[in-house]
């Protein structure tokens, strides 16, 4: 291919319009330039443009494309600069004009009722007050405020600086170029077969892969075909409840617990009753009036979010009550590789004999968030109503993606980049508890759990919760408050920091930031 031709081809990729719609009729007496003009304003004056995406073809790239010659073309775009429907820029290209003449044409009905809708100098703007949409019952029991733009910073609010949120890996220590070495890689290998759809069990290897792991180091026992790749573990969270849960049947959650379970079941229309806890875990005593549970969730190996690690005692008898009360046991298993003293605790799956037990994990707080790759161990005779809600739902995660986690795991480099995480977690760890009680200790007691990436630090004197929470937020390092995560559950204050997502100079240089800032404010 030429220099000319690759030069053209990279042209019509940014351009705006294919112009596979315009048919050119040789044989009609309207000339070929008035017909091309036509059909090319006809189309402007109903397309709306951003101005990121307002780009013409060449006048010689499209003549190649409608086979005329370039003076047809250029005949075309002369009478659709003179009428205001393009614009050039030097050395650039051509381009729709912003506004098109039809904002100048095309009555207002709405600015001669609205006072103030056309702006002085400038384009006529509309003031239309709709009348709200009438949202579903289910939509407005989700208890989350959020609107807008706060959904542009994900599910923690979190955006770019030292904000100590808890629920962040450390994103800037994952290894891309080898990620995308075997991304690269296996599309060679596989090809336009990656492109396609795929199952809905998720990648065969991949299951293999995952199946293989968990047995050897989660201390699980299950095959490749108890496997389903999910899209993280909030969707792993959804397909159980629909799977198992009809409208107004409860679930028990832990309480203080994850905001994001409660938010899921809530959407799959189940009555979300609170469990206190304890030393030991969740609390499992049920009031005499109480219903039976379907689902128990639980984050045993490191309760979210308060660090508790749930006792073997404890354990055994969840699984007990539920194989006596027909309920289920959903295993939520994040950070359960990032544990701190001594080695990971085997999972919940594990010592259960009576298929009570499905087990959830993500990639996401291992590798990196955007991933949204999990996975759900389901007992035998529930994998197939799972794999039927998921197939409804969306069908399946990126073949591409699950096909270089499969090989990123066959190959060492999930396992080794475990490893190598929790040694650098272990230090941003010790350097958070040092620097946190040099600085903050005064004011705080840090409570130290056995694994996880965040801490639950306490307020010593209830009274300044106010002002504390006010600094944070105009600082900009915004532990959660832990009410966040409560339902009932009325604890001390007390504030949720993370320190995985930050090095060790950043974590030193924020509590020293809000040490400064919370002298000043009185608070000493």
């Amino acid at each position: 291919m030429s220099r000319g031709q690759s030069l053209l081809k990279k042209r019509r990729r940014r351009s705006v319009i294919a112009f596979e719609m315009i048919r050119l009729d040789r044989s009609a007496a309207e000339p070929l330039h008035e017909q091309l003009y036509r059909q090319i304003r006809d189309e402007l004056k109903s397309g709306t443009f951003a101005d990121a995406a307002d780009r013409l073809p060449s006048s010689r790239a499209l003549a190649t494309d409608l086979g005329v010659s370039r003076l047809t073309v250029n005949l075309a775009f002369s009478k659709l600069h003179a009428e205001g429907y393009l614009r050039s820029k030097a050395g650039s290209g051509t381009f729709v004009a912003n506004p098109l003449p039809e904002s100048f044409l095309t009555a207002d009905k709405f600015a001669r009722r609205t006072a103030g809708g056309i702006r002085r100098g400038g384009l006529k703007t509309y003031r239309l007050v709709e009348r709200g949409a009438r949202t579903s019952s289910r939509a407005r029991a989700i208890p989350d405020q959020r609107a807008g733009t706060q959904f542009d910073l994900g599910a923690l609010g979190a955006g770019a600086g030292i904000s100590l949120v808890p629920g962040l890996p450390a994103v800037d220590e994952f290894p891309i170029d080898i990620w995308e070495r075997l991304r690269s890689r296996v599309l060679a290998q596989k090809g336009t077969h990656l492109l396609r759809h795929a199952s809905s069990r998720g990648d065969a290897d991949l299951r293999k892969a995952i199946a293989t792991y968990l047995c050897d180091f989660r201390g699980a026992r299950c095959h490749p075909d108890q496997i389903l790749v999910v899209g993280g573990m909030q969707q792993a969270m959804l397909i159980s409840a629909m799977a198992l849960l009809d409208p107004g049947e409860p679930v028990w959650i832990e309480d203080p617990g994850f905001h994001q379970a409660r938010r899921v079941f809530i959407l799959a229309g189940a009555k979300v009753v609170p469990k206190r806890l304890d030393d030991e875990g969740i609390v499992i005593a049920r009031a005499p009036k109480e219903k039976q549970p379907k689902i128990i969730h639980v984050t045993p190996s490191h309760q979210y979010p308060l660090g508790v690690t749930m006792s073997f005692e404890r354990r055994t008898s969840l699984l007990d009550f539920a194989r006596a009360h027909d309920a289920f046991v959903f295993e939520d298993d994040f950070y359960a590789e990032f544990r701190f003293t001594g080695p990971p605790l085997p999972c919940l799956q594990g010592i259960d004999d009576f298929g009570r037990v499905i087990y959830a994990g993500t990639m996401s707080k291992i590798l990196y968030p955007s991933l949204r790759l999990g996975y759900v161990v389901a007992p035998e005779t529930l994998i197939d109503a799972l794999v039927k809600i998921r197939s409804t739902m969306d069908q399946h995660s990126s073949a591409i993606d699950q096909a270089t986690l499969a090989r990123f795991i066959t190959e060492g480099f999930f396992l080794s980049h475990i490893k190598r995480m929790r040694k650098i977690y272990a230090e941003r760890r010790r350097v958070f508890i040092k620097q946190f009680n040099e600085l903050l200790g005064d004011r705080f007691t840090l409570q130290v759990p056995e694994g996880g990436l965040n801490m639950v630090a306490w307020l010593k004197r209830e009274e300044d919760f106010t002002t504390i929470n006010r600094v944070t937020l105009q600082i900009g390092v915004k532990p959660s408050p832990l009410s966040f995560y409560c339902i009932r559950a009325t604890p001390k204050p007390a504030f949720v920091f993370g320190f995985a997502g930050w090095t060790p100079t950043q974590i030193r240089e924020s509590l020293m930031k809000l040490a400064s800032s919370l002298q000043k404010a009185g608070i000493s």
